[in-house]
């Protein structure tokens, strides 16, 4: 995930000291399945300078070089699983930053990255 997008889940979860990244993780789940197909097919993003040169790998909102943890217990893992099939066969890292990203109270990406516009054409 993206920097930014760490230091929203960072303040979300001091402000509740009975969350994990994890808890966060399956709340926004819970929140936002029956939207994920869409959240995350409009997360496409690109950089917004018309000079850069298009990335070779796809880029989703709230991306990044930040590596999310996450701890599920078995029947966790079954859901993260289905969610994942529903999505196409999408790996965790593929769609967990735009479902926080979505969820997470703050400036969404790319509101606070003017490096990067979303990518309607997805």
């Amino acid at each position: 995930m993206s920097d930014a997008l760490q230091a929203r889940l960072d303040r979300y979860r001091e402000d509740r000291a009975d969350r994990t990244t994890t808890t966060v993780v399956f709340e926004a789940i819970e929140h936002l399945r029956p939207h994920l197909p869409e959240l995350v097919r409009t997360a496409h993003a690109r950089p917004a300078s018309p000079f850069a040169a298009r990335p070779t790998r796809q880029r989703y909102l709230g991306s990044g070089p930040v590596q999310i943890r996450i701890h599920p217990e078995a029947t966790q893992a079954e859901v993260l699983g289905q969610v994942s099939e529903e999505l196409d066969g999408l790996p965790l890292a593929t769609w967990i930053p735009p479902l926080l990203n979505a969820y997470l109270p703050g400036r969404k990406e790319p509101d606070n990255m003017p490096w990067l516009a979303q990518d309607t054409e997805a």
